[in-house]
Protein backbone atom coordinates (compact mmCIF):
# COMPACT_ATOMS: atom_id res chain seq x y z
CA UNK A 1 0.00 0.00 0.00
CA UNK A 2 1.40 3.39 -0.93
CA UNK A 3 2.20 5.84 1.86
CA UNK A 4 -0.16 8.39 0.36
CA UNK A 5 -3.04 5.95 0.83
CA UNK A 6 -2.20 5.52 4.49
CA UNK A 7 -1.98 9.27 4.94
CA UNK A 8 -5.24 9.98 3.13
CA UNK A 9 -7.10 7.33 5.09
CA UNK A 10 -5.69 8.88 8.25
CA UNK A 11 -7.09 12.22 7.19
CA UNK A 12 -10.50 10.68 6.66
CA UNK A 13 -10.40 9.09 10.11
CA UNK A 14 -9.60 12.45 11.65
CA UNK A 15 -12.54 14.02 9.87
CA UNK A 16 -14.79 11.33 11.24
CA UNK A 17 -13.39 11.75 14.73
CA UNK A 18 -14.16 15.43 14.62
CA UNK A 19 -17.72 14.86 13.42
CA UNK A 20 -19.82 11.72 13.43
CA UNK A 21 -18.22 9.67 16.20
CA UNK A 22 -18.30 12.49 18.73
CA UNK A 23 -21.97 13.04 18.05
CA UNK A 24 -22.75 9.37 18.65
CA UNK A 25 -21.18 9.09 22.11
CA UNK A 26 -22.56 11.86 24.28
CA UNK A 27 -21.12 10.49 27.53
CA UNK A 28 -17.53 10.79 26.35
CA UNK A 29 -17.61 13.65 23.91
CA UNK A 30 -20.24 16.14 25.00
CA UNK A 31 -17.55 18.00 26.97
CA UNK A 32 -14.89 17.76 24.25
CA UNK A 33 -12.50 20.72 24.58
CA UNK A 34 -9.07 21.96 25.68
CA UNK A 35 -9.24 20.33 29.12
CA UNK A 36 -9.75 16.80 27.84
CA UNK A 37 -8.13 16.76 24.42
CA UNK A 38 -5.15 19.09 23.95
CA UNK A 39 -2.91 17.16 26.29
CA UNK A 40 -0.52 14.88 24.41
CA UNK A 41 1.63 14.57 21.30
CA UNK A 42 -1.01 12.23 19.87
CA UNK A 43 -3.58 15.01 20.28
CA UNK A 44 -1.24 17.45 18.55
CA UNK A 45 -0.70 15.07 15.62
CA UNK A 46 -4.47 14.57 15.31
CA UNK A 47 -5.06 18.31 15.24
CA UNK A 48 -2.45 18.68 12.50
CA UNK A 49 -3.99 15.90 10.41
CA UNK A 50 -7.36 17.65 10.69
CA UNK A 51 -5.74 20.80 9.31
CA UNK A 52 -4.23 18.82 6.44
CA UNK A 53 -7.61 17.27 5.72
CA UNK A 54 -9.26 20.66 5.48
CA UNK A 55 -6.51 21.94 3.19
CA UNK A 56 -6.08 18.93 0.92
CA UNK A 57 -9.43 17.16 0.78
CA UNK A 58 -11.09 17.66 -2.60
CA UNK A 59 -14.53 16.33 -3.49
CA UNK A 60 -17.06 17.67 -5.93
CA UNK A 61 -17.04 21.11 -4.30
CA UNK A 62 -13.27 21.31 -4.48
CA UNK A 63 -13.32 20.36 -8.14
CA UNK A 64 -15.93 22.99 -8.90
CA UNK A 65 -14.47 25.79 -6.81
CA UNK A 66 -10.94 25.45 -8.10
CA UNK A 67 -10.69 24.07 -11.64
CA UNK A 68 -13.85 25.71 -12.95
CA UNK A 69 -13.04 29.14 -11.52
CA UNK A 70 -9.43 28.82 -12.71
CA UNK A 71 -9.93 27.71 -16.31
CA UNK A 72 -13.49 27.97 -17.65
CA UNK A 73 -13.12 31.74 -18.08
CA UNK A 74 -9.80 31.42 -19.92
CA UNK A 75 -8.57 30.41 -23.36
CA UNK A 76 -8.36 26.72 -22.37
CA UNK A 77 -11.69 25.27 -21.34
CA UNK A 78 -15.45 25.31 -21.80
CA UNK A 79 -18.15 23.22 -20.13
CA UNK A 80 -21.15 21.81 -21.93
CA UNK A 81 -24.07 19.57 -20.99
CA UNK A 82 -24.98 18.29 -17.54
CA UNK A 83 -25.97 20.02 -14.34
CA UNK A 84 -22.60 21.67 -13.86
CA UNK A 85 -23.00 23.72 -17.03
CA UNK A 86 -25.64 25.95 -15.49
CA UNK A 87 -23.30 26.84 -12.65
CA UNK A 88 -20.25 27.23 -14.88
CA UNK A 89 -21.87 29.28 -17.65
CA UNK A 90 -21.84 32.62 -15.77
CA UNK A 91 -18.13 32.09 -15.14
CA UNK A 92 -17.48 31.36 -18.81
CA UNK A 93 -19.57 34.36 -19.90
CA UNK A 94 -18.24 36.82 -17.29
CA UNK A 95 -21.77 37.35 -15.96
CA UNK A 96 -21.15 36.08 -12.42
CA UNK A 97 -22.44 37.96 -9.38
CA UNK A 98 -21.73 37.87 -5.62
CA UNK A 99 -24.54 35.36 -5.00
CA UNK A 100 -22.94 32.60 -7.11
CA UNK A 101 -22.65 29.53 -4.90
CA UNK A 102 -19.08 28.72 -5.95
CA UNK A 103 -17.81 31.85 -4.20
CA UNK A 104 -19.53 31.06 -0.91
CA UNK A 105 -18.39 27.45 -0.82
CA UNK A 106 -14.80 28.42 -1.70
CA UNK A 107 -14.76 31.09 1.02
CA UNK A 108 -16.18 28.70 3.61
CA UNK A 109 -13.81 25.87 2.68
CA UNK A 110 -10.64 27.95 2.89
CA UNK A 111 -11.62 29.66 6.13
CA UNK A 112 -12.47 26.28 7.63
CA UNK A 113 -8.91 25.22 6.85
CA UNK A 114 -7.57 28.43 8.39
CA UNK A 115 -9.56 27.73 11.57
CA UNK A 116 -8.19 24.19 11.89
CA UNK A 117 -4.65 25.45 11.35
CA UNK A 118 -5.25 28.11 14.01
CA UNK A 119 -6.32 25.40 16.46
CA UNK A 120 -2.93 23.77 16.06
CA UNK A 121 -1.05 27.05 16.37
CA UNK A 122 -3.03 28.09 19.46
CA UNK A 123 -2.98 24.85 21.45
CA UNK A 124 0.07 22.79 20.50
CA UNK A 125 2.59 25.18 22.15
CA UNK A 126 1.02 24.37 25.52
CA UNK A 127 1.36 20.58 25.17
CA UNK A 128 4.40 18.98 26.77
CA UNK A 129 6.35 16.82 24.28
CA UNK A 130 9.51 16.87 22.17
CA UNK A 131 10.27 20.50 21.26
CA UNK A 132 11.68 19.71 17.82
CA UNK A 133 8.56 17.83 16.76
CA UNK A 134 6.35 20.46 18.37
CA UNK A 135 8.02 23.23 16.37
CA UNK A 136 7.66 21.25 13.17
CA UNK A 137 3.95 20.62 13.76
CA UNK A 138 3.40 24.33 14.34
CA UNK A 139 5.39 25.16 11.20
CA UNK A 140 3.29 22.76 9.13
CA UNK A 141 0.11 24.36 10.47
CA UNK A 142 1.41 27.85 9.73
CA UNK A 143 2.14 26.76 6.16
CA UNK A 144 -1.39 25.37 5.81
CA UNK A 145 -2.87 28.62 7.12
CA UNK A 146 -0.72 30.70 4.77
CA UNK A 147 -1.51 28.52 1.74
CA UNK A 148 -5.24 28.91 2.30
CA UNK A 149 -4.84 32.66 2.60
CA UNK A 150 -3.00 32.59 -0.74
CA UNK A 151 -5.97 30.78 -2.32
CA UNK A 152 -8.38 33.36 -0.86
CA UNK A 153 -6.15 36.22 -2.03
CA UNK A 154 -6.00 34.83 -5.55
CA UNK A 155 -9.79 34.70 -5.80
CA UNK A 156 -10.96 37.68 -3.77
CA UNK A 157 -7.98 39.92 -3.02
CA UNK A 158 -7.10 40.84 0.58
CA UNK A 159 -9.50 39.25 3.05
CA UNK A 160 -9.77 39.34 6.86
CA UNK A 161 -6.66 37.93 8.52
CA UNK A 162 -7.86 35.67 11.31
CA UNK A 163 -4.91 34.35 13.28
CA UNK A 164 -6.63 32.79 16.29
CA UNK A 165 -9.17 30.01 16.78
CA UNK A 166 -10.64 32.03 19.65
CA UNK A 167 -12.36 34.61 17.42
CA UNK A 168 -15.86 35.09 18.78
CA UNK A 169 -18.87 34.33 16.60
CA UNK A 170 -19.99 37.95 17.06
CA UNK A 171 -16.72 39.39 15.78
CA UNK A 172 -16.95 41.04 12.39
CA UNK A 173 -13.39 41.41 11.10
CA UNK A 174 -12.67 43.83 8.28
CA UNK A 175 -10.47 43.14 5.29
CA UNK A 176 -6.73 43.51 5.74
CA UNK A 177 -4.83 46.16 3.83
CA UNK A 178 -3.08 44.62 0.83
CA UNK A 179 0.39 45.49 2.10
CA UNK A 180 -0.34 43.94 5.50
CA UNK A 181 -1.83 40.83 3.93
CA UNK A 182 1.12 40.28 1.60
CA UNK A 183 3.60 40.88 4.43
CA UNK A 184 1.83 38.37 6.67
CA UNK A 185 1.91 35.58 4.09
CA UNK A 186 5.50 36.40 3.17
CA UNK A 187 6.68 36.35 6.79
CA UNK A 188 4.83 33.11 7.55
CA UNK A 189 6.35 31.24 4.63
CA UNK A 190 9.83 32.62 5.29
CA UNK A 191 9.62 31.61 8.95
CA UNK A 192 8.38 28.07 8.37
CA UNK A 193 10.86 27.43 5.56
CA UNK A 194 13.58 27.68 8.21
CA UNK A 195 11.90 25.00 10.35
CA UNK A 196 10.39 22.49 7.95
CA UNK A 197 12.48 19.48 6.91
CA UNK A 198 13.90 19.22 3.42
CA UNK A 199 12.26 15.80 3.10
CA UNK A 200 9.32 14.32 5.00
CA UNK A 201 8.85 10.71 6.07
CA UNK A 202 5.24 10.75 4.85
CA UNK A 203 4.24 11.55 1.29
CA UNK A 204 2.00 14.61 0.97
CA UNK A 205 3.27 16.50 4.01
CA UNK A 206 4.71 19.99 3.84
CA UNK A 207 8.46 20.40 3.31
CA UNK A 208 10.91 23.27 3.20
CA UNK A 209 10.71 23.04 -0.59
CA UNK A 210 6.92 23.37 -0.53
CA UNK A 211 7.16 26.55 1.58
CA UNK A 212 9.76 28.01 -0.78
CA UNK A 213 7.72 27.00 -3.83
CA UNK A 214 4.55 28.69 -2.52
CA UNK A 215 6.58 31.76 -1.65
CA UNK A 216 8.12 31.82 -5.14
CA UNK A 217 4.66 31.71 -6.71
CA UNK A 218 3.27 34.29 -4.26
CA UNK A 219 6.08 36.68 -5.15
CA UNK A 220 5.51 35.95 -8.84
CA UNK A 221 1.82 36.80 -8.75
CA UNK A 222 2.63 39.98 -6.79
CA UNK A 223 5.35 40.86 -9.33
CA UNK A 224 8.17 40.97 -6.79
CA UNK A 225 10.58 39.85 -9.46
CA UNK A 226 13.85 40.06 -7.48
CA UNK A 227 12.28 38.02 -4.65
CA UNK A 228 11.11 35.39 -7.15
CA UNK A 229 14.68 34.87 -8.32
CA UNK A 230 16.08 34.83 -4.79
CA UNK A 231 13.65 32.25 -3.41
CA UNK A 232 13.62 30.12 -6.56
CA UNK A 233 17.41 29.92 -6.34
CA UNK A 234 17.18 28.80 -2.72
CA UNK A 235 14.72 26.06 -3.69
CA UNK A 236 16.81 24.94 -6.66
CA UNK A 237 19.85 24.94 -4.39
CA UNK A 238 18.27 22.30 -2.16
CA UNK A 239 19.11 19.82 -4.95
CA UNK A 240 16.04 17.77 -4.07
CA UNK A 241 13.82 18.45 -7.09
CA UNK A 242 14.21 17.90 -10.80
CA UNK A 243 12.12 17.56 -13.92
CA UNK A 244 10.64 14.09 -14.32
CA UNK A 245 12.87 11.82 -16.36
CA UNK A 246 10.32 9.54 -18.00
CA UNK A 247 10.30 8.12 -21.49
CA UNK A 248 7.85 10.84 -22.52
CA UNK A 249 6.46 13.92 -20.86
CA UNK A 250 2.96 12.55 -20.37
CA UNK A 251 4.33 9.74 -18.15
CA UNK A 252 4.66 12.34 -15.39
CA UNK A 253 0.93 12.12 -14.68
CA UNK A 254 0.58 8.34 -14.57
CA UNK A 255 -0.48 7.10 -11.15
CA UNK A 256 2.52 4.79 -10.88
CA UNK A 257 4.84 7.82 -11.26
CA UNK A 258 3.17 10.16 -8.77
CA UNK A 259 5.81 10.06 -6.06
CA UNK A 260 8.47 11.81 -8.12
CA UNK A 261 10.86 14.70 -7.61
CA UNK A 262 9.03 17.12 -9.90
CA UNK A 263 5.94 17.21 -7.66
CA UNK A 264 6.92 19.60 -4.87
CA UNK A 265 3.51 19.63 -3.16
CA UNK A 266 0.44 17.59 -3.98
CA UNK A 267 -3.18 17.03 -3.04
CA UNK A 268 -3.23 13.26 -2.44
CA UNK A 269 -6.23 11.30 -3.67
CA UNK A 270 -7.36 7.70 -3.31
CA UNK A 271 -10.17 5.99 -5.20
CA UNK A 272 -12.77 6.24 -2.46
CA UNK A 273 -15.86 8.45 -2.17
CA UNK A 274 -14.92 11.86 -0.82
CA UNK A 275 -11.18 11.16 -1.13
CA UNK A 276 -10.82 10.79 -4.89
CA UNK A 277 -10.88 13.12 -7.86
CA UNK A 278 -13.76 13.08 -10.34
CA UNK A 279 -11.98 15.07 -13.04
CA UNK A 280 -11.90 12.33 -15.67
CA UNK A 281 -15.62 11.44 -15.52
CA UNK A 282 -16.29 15.10 -16.32
CA UNK A 283 -13.82 15.14 -19.23
CA UNK A 284 -14.68 11.79 -20.85
CA UNK A 285 -16.92 12.13 -23.93
CA UNK A 286 -20.31 10.35 -24.13
CA UNK A 287 -20.15 6.54 -23.85
CA UNK A 288 -16.38 6.64 -23.57
CA UNK A 289 -14.91 3.14 -23.29
CA UNK A 290 -12.53 3.15 -20.35
CA UNK A 291 -9.50 0.87 -20.59
CA UNK A 292 -9.78 -0.39 -17.02
CA UNK A 293 -12.65 -1.14 -14.64
CA UNK A 294 -16.09 0.34 -15.25
CA UNK A 295 -16.31 4.02 -14.33
CA UNK A 296 -18.89 6.75 -14.14
CA UNK A 297 -19.30 8.99 -17.17
CA UNK A 298 -21.00 12.25 -16.23
CA UNK A 299 -23.30 14.20 -18.52
CA UNK A 300 -21.12 17.26 -17.96
CA UNK A 301 -18.43 17.65 -20.60
CA UNK A 302 -15.14 19.50 -20.02
CA UNK A 303 -13.95 20.50 -23.49
CA UNK A 304 -10.62 21.92 -24.64
CA UNK A 305 -10.80 24.86 -27.04
CA UNK A 306 -9.44 24.14 -30.52
CA UNK A 307 -7.55 27.44 -30.61
CA UNK A 308 -5.48 26.25 -27.66
CA UNK A 309 -4.94 22.74 -29.04
CA UNK A 310 -3.83 24.18 -32.39
CA UNK A 311 -1.25 26.40 -30.69
CA UNK A 312 1.03 23.48 -29.75
CA UNK A 313 4.11 22.59 -31.77
CA UNK A 314 3.31 19.52 -33.87
CA UNK A 315 5.87 17.38 -32.00
CA UNK A 316 4.97 18.57 -28.48
CA UNK A 317 4.46 15.50 -26.31
CA UNK A 318 2.41 17.49 -23.81
CA UNK A 319 -0.57 17.66 -26.16
CA UNK A 320 -0.69 13.87 -26.57
CA UNK A 321 -2.99 13.63 -23.53
CA UNK A 322 -5.59 15.78 -25.30
CA UNK A 323 -7.76 13.32 -27.19
CA UNK A 324 -9.46 14.24 -30.47
CA UNK A 325 -11.14 10.87 -31.08
CA UNK A 326 -12.17 7.88 -28.97
CA UNK A 327 -13.71 4.43 -28.99
CA UNK A 328 -17.23 4.25 -27.56
CA UNK A 329 -18.89 1.36 -25.73
CA UNK A 330 -20.12 -0.09 -29.04
CA UNK A 331 -16.66 -0.20 -30.55
CA UNK A 332 -17.20 2.81 -32.79
CA UNK A 333 -14.40 5.33 -33.28
CA UNK A 334 -15.83 8.81 -32.76
CA UNK A 335 -14.03 11.95 -33.94
CA UNK A 336 -14.35 15.03 -31.77
CA UNK A 337 -14.98 18.26 -33.65
CA UNK A 338 -14.24 21.92 -33.06
CA UNK A 339 -13.86 22.88 -29.41
CA UNK A 340 -14.62 19.30 -28.40
CA UNK A 341 -11.20 17.79 -27.61
CA UNK A 342 -10.70 16.43 -24.08
CA UNK A 343 -7.77 16.81 -21.72
CA UNK A 344 -6.84 13.45 -20.22
CA UNK A 345 -3.73 14.83 -18.52
CA UNK A 346 -4.66 12.96 -15.34
CA UNK A 347 -4.88 9.57 -16.94
CA UNK A 348 -7.17 6.73 -16.01
CA UNK A 349 -6.80 5.03 -12.66
CA UNK A 350 -7.24 1.59 -14.20
CA UNK A 351 -8.50 -0.48 -11.23
CA UNK A 352 -10.73 2.28 -9.81
CA UNK A 353 -14.49 2.06 -10.24
CA UNK A 354 -17.23 4.67 -10.08
CA UNK A 355 -16.45 8.38 -10.17
CA UNK A 356 -13.67 8.65 -7.57
CA UNK A 357 -10.19 8.11 -8.99
CA UNK A 358 -6.85 8.08 -7.20
CA UNK A 359 -4.88 10.57 -9.31
CA UNK A 360 -2.89 12.91 -7.08
CA UNK A 361 -2.98 16.57 -8.05
CA UNK A 362 0.31 18.51 -8.28
CA UNK A 363 -0.35 21.85 -6.59
CA UNK A 364 3.13 23.08 -7.51
CA UNK A 365 5.76 21.45 -9.71
CA UNK A 366 9.45 22.04 -10.26
CA UNK A 367 8.70 23.05 -13.87
CA UNK A 368 6.65 25.92 -12.45
CA UNK A 369 9.63 27.13 -10.42
CA UNK A 370 11.89 27.10 -13.49
CA UNK A 371 9.39 29.03 -15.62
CA UNK A 372 8.66 31.44 -12.77
CA UNK A 373 12.34 32.29 -12.44
CA UNK A 374 12.63 32.67 -16.23
CA UNK A 375 9.70 35.10 -16.20
CA UNK A 376 11.13 37.13 -13.32
CA UNK A 377 14.57 37.40 -14.96
CA UNK A 378 12.95 38.66 -18.14
CA UNK A 379 10.97 41.27 -16.23
CA UNK A 380 14.17 42.42 -14.48
CA UNK A 381 16.61 42.29 -17.40
CA UNK A 382 14.72 41.71 -20.64
CA UNK A 383 15.63 38.72 -22.82
CA UNK A 384 18.60 36.92 -21.30
CA UNK A 385 20.36 33.62 -21.76
CA UNK A 386 19.51 32.29 -18.31
CA UNK A 387 15.77 32.64 -18.97
CA UNK A 388 16.20 30.82 -22.27
CA UNK A 389 18.10 27.98 -20.56
CA UNK A 390 15.38 27.61 -17.92
CA UNK A 391 12.59 27.51 -20.50
CA UNK A 392 14.55 25.05 -22.64
CA UNK A 393 14.86 22.65 -19.72
CA UNK A 394 11.08 22.31 -19.81
CA UNK A 395 10.83 22.27 -23.61
CA UNK A 396 13.48 19.56 -23.89
CA UNK A 397 11.31 17.27 -21.77
CA UNK A 398 8.43 17.90 -24.21
CA UNK A 399 10.68 16.89 -27.15
CA UNK A 400 10.28 20.15 -29.06
CA UNK A 401 12.86 22.53 -30.60
CA UNK A 402 14.81 24.63 -28.14
CA UNK A 403 14.61 28.42 -28.07
CA UNK A 404 17.43 30.80 -28.98
CA UNK A 405 17.99 34.18 -27.38
CA UNK A 406 18.20 35.87 -30.78
CA UNK A 407 14.50 35.07 -31.39
CA UNK A 408 13.40 37.60 -28.78
CA UNK A 409 14.01 41.25 -29.48
CA UNK A 410 12.56 42.70 -26.31
CA UNK A 411 10.96 41.94 -22.95
CA UNK A 412 7.43 41.86 -24.40
CA UNK A 413 8.14 39.15 -26.97
CA UNK A 414 9.74 36.85 -24.40
CA UNK A 415 6.97 37.61 -21.88
CA UNK A 416 4.36 36.61 -24.47
CA UNK A 417 6.19 33.37 -25.17
CA UNK A 418 6.45 32.50 -21.48
CA UNK A 419 2.68 32.91 -21.15
CA UNK A 420 2.19 30.51 -24.05
CA UNK A 421 4.72 28.08 -22.60
CA UNK A 422 2.91 28.09 -19.28
CA UNK A 423 -0.35 27.28 -21.04
CA UNK A 424 1.20 24.31 -22.84
CA UNK A 425 2.85 23.05 -19.66
CA UNK A 426 0.12 23.63 -17.04
CA UNK A 427 -3.25 23.19 -18.76
CA UNK A 428 -5.77 21.41 -16.49
CA UNK A 429 -3.66 22.37 -13.45
CA UNK A 430 -5.71 25.34 -12.17
CA UNK A 431 -3.13 28.00 -13.03
CA UNK A 432 -4.36 29.67 -16.20
CA UNK A 433 -6.57 32.40 -14.73
CA UNK A 434 -3.85 33.68 -12.40
CA UNK A 435 -1.28 33.57 -15.20
CA UNK A 436 -3.52 35.61 -17.51
CA UNK A 437 -4.30 38.09 -14.73
CA UNK A 438 -0.60 38.56 -13.96
CA UNK A 439 0.19 39.11 -17.64
CA UNK A 440 -2.69 41.56 -18.07
CA UNK A 441 -4.43 39.33 -20.61
CA UNK A 442 -7.37 37.90 -18.65
CA UNK A 443 -9.89 40.55 -19.69
CA UNK A 444 -8.29 41.12 -23.09
CA UNK A 445 -8.56 37.46 -24.06
CA UNK A 446 -12.15 37.29 -22.81
CA UNK A 447 -13.11 40.18 -25.07
CA UNK A 448 -11.38 38.47 -27.99
CA UNK A 449 -13.66 35.47 -27.35
CA UNK A 450 -16.67 37.80 -27.56
CA UNK A 451 -17.34 38.17 -23.84
CA UNK A 452 -18.47 41.43 -22.27
CA UNK A 453 -15.79 41.58 -19.59
CA UNK A 454 -14.66 44.39 -17.31
CA UNK A 455 -11.32 45.20 -15.72
CA UNK A 456 -12.63 44.73 -12.17
CA UNK A 457 -13.38 41.06 -12.93
CA UNK A 458 -9.75 40.11 -12.38
CA UNK A 459 -11.07 39.49 -8.85
CA UNK A 460 -14.20 37.60 -7.90
CA UNK A 461 -16.72 39.28 -5.59
CA UNK A 462 -16.78 38.65 -1.86
CA UNK A 463 -19.69 36.18 -1.42
CA UNK A 464 -22.95 38.01 -0.83
CA UNK A 465 -23.70 35.77 2.14
CA UNK A 466 -20.52 37.05 3.82
CA UNK A 467 -21.34 40.67 3.04
CA UNK A 468 -24.79 40.17 4.57
CA UNK A 469 -23.29 38.53 7.67
CA UNK A 470 -20.49 41.02 8.24
CA UNK A 471 -21.20 44.75 7.77
CA UNK A 472 -17.47 45.49 8.08
CA UNK A 473 -16.64 43.64 4.86
CA UNK A 474 -16.22 45.96 1.88
CA UNK A 475 -17.15 44.46 -1.49
CA UNK A 476 -14.63 44.42 -4.34
CA UNK A 477 -14.94 47.29 -6.79
CA UNK A 478 -17.47 46.80 -9.55
CA UNK A 479 -19.76 44.47 -7.64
Amino acid sequence: MKMKMKTSIGLLIVLLLFSCQHALDETVYSSFGPDNFFNSQEDAESLLLAAYAAEQKQGTDGFRNILVMAEVNTDLLIIREGGLRGLAQPLEDFTWNPAHEFFATAWSRYYSAVYKANLVIDHVPNIDFDENRKNQIIAEARFLRASNYIYLFDLFGPVPLITSSEVDADDRPSRAEKEDFVRFVEDELLDVSAVLPVEQTEYGRVTKGAALAFLTKFYLNNKKWDKVVEVADELIGLEVYNLFDGQKRTDLFLIENEENKEFIYVRPHIAQPGLGTNYLPHAAPPNYKYKGAAKTNYATQLKTLSSFLDSFHAADERKQVIITSYEDLNGNVISLGKDDARSFKFQEDLPATGADLGNDFPVVRYADILLSKAEALNELNGPNQESIVLINQVREKANIPLLTLSSFGDKITLRDHILKERGWEFFSEELRRQDLVRHGRFIEYAKERGKVAFDYQVLYPIPQSEIDRNPNLIQNDGY
